[in-house]
């Protein structure tokens, strides 16, 4: 059982370390769609107007009419906040200044020269996602964000492949996906950031695991199934080499 276990992983590791060389010689796909991503002149904020949805936080300012004036409503689930003399107002979907002269035209019928804004207080709806062998997960989105920044802030564990990231941008659809792959540690030791795209809402910042991490996890994970065998095998033999005077 001792030889049939140690055959395995032997031939396991083999396998897995012929699959990581191919990687390190060039394998793993490389995205060209930078144009998508990166304009000039470069931009320094989000280029797409944004648009109010749950659970954004917004402050009506309308001085002339003090039922709504300094009015600070969360958007329900439902997309719709309530207001003073007005009523139920859909707010999801819409701009702030789409917003605010939709609620000036039906506060006008109570007050005369009226200007309302909209001022979205707290930005809740909008996230980029990290994903890979980086802290994971939906991060806040605040319309400045860049690729350097995103992950500098999640960091890179020694795991990870920074040499071959990628940027992924689904369409609002998500029927049409572009990619651009990143160098980040010629971001790091260069200070080339000609890659470095402002992000937009829904992004997805890929870092892969790199292939000797790869290797060492993937055996960990098929050698799981056998290390009780492997631990039962090998108790008898420590027990007996302890009983030997």
């Amino acid at each position: 059982m001792k030889s049939l276990c140690k055959r395995v992983a032997t031939g396991v590791l083999a396998a897995l370390c012929g699959f990581a060389l191919s990687g390190m010689a060039g394998c793993v796909t490389r995205y060209a769609d930078i144009e998508d991503f990166v304009v000039t002149p470069k931009q320094s904020h989000s280029l797409k107007p944004y648009v109010i949805e749950p659970p954004d936080v917004i402050r009506i300012i309308a001085p002339n009419a003090p039922e709504i004036h300094n009015d600070q409503q969360r958007i329900r689930p439902d997309g719709v906040i309530t207001l003073h003399l007005i009523g139920d107002q859909l707010a999801s979907e819409k701009t702030p200044t789409q917003l605010a002269m939709e609620i000036q035209e039906k506060i006008s019928e109570f007050y005369e020269d009226v200007k309302v804004q909209v001022r979205v207080t707290q930005y809740n709806s909008k996230v980029y996602y990290m994903a890979g062998e980086t802290r994971s997960g939906p991060v806040a989105y605040t319309g400045n964000n860049t690729v350097f920044d995103a992950v500098m802030r999640s960091g890179l564990p020694p795991t990870s492949w920074p040499e071959k990231a990628a940027l992924i941008r689904p369409n609002e659809d998500g029927n049409l996906i572009r990619r651009m792959s990143i160098d980040l540690k010629a971001m790091q030791e260069t200070g080339d950031f000609s890659q470095n795209a402002v992000l937009e809402e829904g992004d997805i910042i890929f870092v892969p695991i790199n292939p000797l991490a790869a290797v060492g996890r993937a055996l960990q994970n098929l050698l799981m199934p056998i290390n009780p065998a492997i631990r039962a095998v090998a108790t008898p033999a420590r027990a007996a080499n302890t009983q030997l005077p």
